[in-house]
């Protein structure tokens, strides 16, 4: 019995890991990100259109590290803390974007 409820407690995380990038993660790539690094467009050889894409990188390398935020160059571009490393480049995400990515690389970017 306790196999069994262990095994729903997995999924019901699982479902809430996704739940959380369909609602957060994937709208803020379309509003933020897709212009520049979608199917149509691939700056700096990037696109962020899926999860093996995002894990393969660009020319900078593997844009996200799952499990990993501080290492994930994806994170490191929307703080803005190198001048040559920006991104959007043109503003700052809101701190609470920021704070979202940074929770979804850390649970594993799940897709």
């Amino acid at each position: 019995m306790e196999l069994g409820r262990d095994r729903l407690v997995e999924m019901l995380r699982r479902m809430h890991r996704i739940r959380f990038f369909e609602q957060k993660i994937q709208p803020l790539f379309e509003k933020n990100c897709y212009e520049c690094h979608g199917f149509n467009n691939r700056k700096g050889n990037l696109q962020l259109k899926t999860r093996e894409l995002l894990l393969a990188g660009g020319d900078s390398g593997p844009a996200i590290t799952p499990g990993d935020p501080e290492g994930s160059l994806l994170v490191q571009a929307v703080r803005h803390r190198s001048p040559d490393l920006r991104m959007p480049p043109q503003r700052k995400l809101a701190d609470r974007q920021i704070a979202d990515l940074e929770a979804w690389v850390r649970m594993g970017a799940p897709w």
